[in-house]
Parts: C-alpha cells; sequence; structure tokens
C-alpha cells in the first residue's frame, strides 16, 4: 500500500498530540501545521515539541498561505482539527480545490446555542468530507451542525500509552506508601488536575468542601488559585482543600496513586483528558454533565457519578455518597481499570490510520 502523505493542521503541540503524530508519522509522511507556539495560560514545560518522526511547521502571518498551498499540492489528505482558525479555514479549501480528502478531527464536542453564528459553523464544517469523532457525546455535537452520522467515524481518544496504563495499574498496589510520602493524613483523599481558570470550576469544588467532614481532603493540581477561590478557602477555614503547583508527568502519577477518588467540577469541558489518567490509576471519577469524557466512559463503563454542573450542593452530596458507599467505590474503580484499557495512544494511531486508509482519494 501507498504511503500515505498526511497534513495535519492543529492549534499548539499538545502532549498528546505530539505522542500520537510521532506514531502516525512511522507509518505515514505525516506534516503538522501549527497555528501557534503556545498559549499564555498554560506552563510552557506542559508542551511537547519533540516531533521525532514527523515535520512540525509554525504558521505565520508571513509564511502560512505558502505553506499550505504547498502542502495542498504534495500532501494525500488533511486532518483539520480547528474548523474555526483562518489558517485552518483557508487549508480546507487549499485542499478541496485539489481534490483531496479533507477529515474534520475532534477532541470532543458540547453544542452550545449561539444564534446565528451556528448556522456559519454548520456551513464551515459541510467543507469537509469526513468527521473523525471520540464517541457517542461528540457525534451529538457534530448532529447538532447538522452532520450526517454515516459521515462520522470513530477512534478512542488518548494521552497514555499501553505501557503508562499497564504500569498506572501496578502503582495503584502502592498506594498507601505514596500516601506516607506525599504527606497525605486525610482518611479519604480527593484529587483535582487542571489550569486555575474559571472554566474548570474550582470555586464549585470548594463550596462543595464547607462543612464536609475533616476526613475528607481535596488536592487541586495545577498552579496558583484564582484569588477569589483562594480567599473563599482562607474565609471559611478549609483547611481540607490544598492547592499543588503544577507537577510534571512523574510527580502528578504520584498522586493519582494515592488518591481515593477524582474530581472534575468542571463548567465545560469538550473532553477533559484528566478523566483517562484517573480511570488508568483505577480511580472512581465524580464531574459533571458538561465533561464529555466523564458521560461518555460512565455510559460505557459505569465509572462515575455525574452530577450537574455548577451545583454544590449535588457534588457535596456525591462526595459524600463515594466516602460513606465502600461497594459503590470499588465497583466504579473496577469501572475505570475496565473501561480505560483499551484507550491507549497505540491504538489511538491504529483508528486513525485505519480511518485515513479507508476514505482517502488519490488523485
Amino acid at each position: 500500500m501507498k504511503r500515505l502523505k498526511v497534513c495535519w493542521i492543529s492549534n499548539i503541540p499538545s502532549p498528546y498530540k505530539t505522542a500520537v503524530m510521532n506514531l502516525i508519522g512511522q507509518e505515514t509522511d505525516l506534516i503538522a501545521l501549527y497555528e501557534k507556539q503556545g498559549e499564555s495560560d498554560r506552563e510552557d514545560s506542559w508542551y511537547d515539541r519533540s516531533f521525532h518522526s514527523f515535520t512540525g511547521i509554525y504558521l505565520t502571518k508571513q509564511n502560512a498561505k505558502r505553506i499550505i498551498r504547498d502542502q495542498a499540492e504534495q500532501c494525500d489528505c488533511l486532518i483539520d482539527s480547528d474548523y474555526s482558525n483562518p489558517y485552518a479555514m483557508y487549508a480546507v479549501e487549499c485542499f478541496r480545490r485539489k481534490k483531496k480528502t479533507v477529515f474534520m478531527q475532534a477532541d470532543g464536542g458540547l453544542a452550545i446555542p449561539r444564534g446565528p453564528v451556528d448556522f456559519v459553523i454548520s456551513q464551515v464544517m459541510k467543507r469537509c468530507d469526513r468527521y473523525i469523532s471520540p464517541g457517542s457525546e461528540t457525534d451529538k455535537y457534530y448532529a447538532y451542525y447538522h452532520i450526517p452520522q454515516d459521515k462520522i467515524s470513530h477512534y478512542r481518544f488518548a494521552c497514555m500509552s499501553a505501557e503508562e496504563i499497564a504500569r498506572a495499574g501496578m502503582m495503584r498496589e502502592q498506594k498507601e506508601q505514596y500516601r506516607q510520602q506525599l504527606g497525605f493524613t486525610n482518611r479519604y483523599v480527593l484529587l483535582s488536575v487542571g489550569q486555575q481558570i474559571p472554566r474548570k470550576g474550582y470555586d464549585i469544588l470548594v463550596q462543595a468542601m464547607n462543612g464536609i467532614t475533616e476526613d475528607i481532603g481535596v488536592y487541586i493540581v495545577g498552579g496558583e488559585p484564582e484569588e477569589h477561590v483562594l480567599q473563599y478557602v482562607k474565609d471559611n477555614h478549609l483547611d481540607n482543600v490544598r492547592f499543588i503547583p503544577f507537577l510534571n508527568k512523574e510527580q502528578l502519577a504520584q498522586y493519582y496513586a494515592a488518591a481515593d477518588c477524582f474530581v472534575l467540577p468542571t463548567r465545560y469541558d469538550i473532553w477533559g483528558l484528566v478523566i483517562n489518567e484517573a480511570m488508568a490509576y483505577g480511580l472512581p471519577v465524580i464531574s459533571t454533565d458538561r465533561c464529555v469524557a466523564a458521560v461518555q466512559f460512565n455510559e460505557q463503563c459505569g465509572n462515575a457519578l455525574i452530577v450537574p454542573a455548577e451545583d454544590p450542593l449535588s457534588l457535596r452530596e456525591a462526595i459524600m455518597k463515594l466516602y460513606q458507599d465502600e461497594a459503590l467505590s470499588q465497583k466504579l474503580q473496577a469501572g475505570s481499570l475496565a473501561g480505560i484499557r483499551d484507550w491507549s495512544l497505540e491504538n489511538m494511531k491504529d483508528d486513525l490510520i485505519s480511518i485515513l486508509n479507508s476514505h482517502v482519494r488519490t488523485v
């Protein structure tokens, strides 16, 4: 079979995407076009710019159109991960003019009514040939914009290799050791990982912790908290709420292995890869109905308690329910371990290459 030449346009070199691109680049000739090198609300060390088996190019106002036109001439297909960016929109039109297959790839999706803008989004989306989705919840997002189901292909959206998933399960068996190393003193430990931004809902989580038993502690990893969140913790003397700076992958693994439950109080996450990570460590999950990963995995493997977004009372009740019901907690733990087993970067790569091979037009 002819080795495909693939152009993939994306926003930033995120760790999971670099990892899967390196795998795909071993089996195709892959060029990745990045709209920018980074974003102001992320630690620079979070990015992965180790482009081992593919070529990564950063687009600028000066070079973007020329590079995109060259790729449309040379490549067999385009994967578009950011339909709303002007560079991506230009790339779609260039590849269409060359009669090359255009894929829209979504990491997830939540439809939010935007009035007349919805029509514009729908028209932009319809410029693609095929649509790549991580599952049923994202299919609903595509359907909202009138994309036919028969044009959608599925892949397993992953952030860990099969080896990393297996290692996470083994680390879980040393839970007490990691708890001692990290100095955990609460009987029951909640973990949350995410950017300290309003969308993640940490103001909701600290409200849920107000008045809860001191036996339960929460560690929120991800940097300096928002000022009003920190002030709420201080004003209400919430000694069982602790904020942890940004951690590297190895450091964070110890927190996952030592925790009893993972909580993501998000107001909006089109996926939420931290859910994948938590599941690999066998953690039961508590999240909101606005977290696509939590909702989808719970439907597949029954590993989570899903609460309404922006509802501190429901979140507190879910935390207490898991704390008090060991049988339920064990059931959700088993669901997490079983549900994440096949969601590896290697399988994600296989899924994407299979989609490309099945639908790329040869011209």
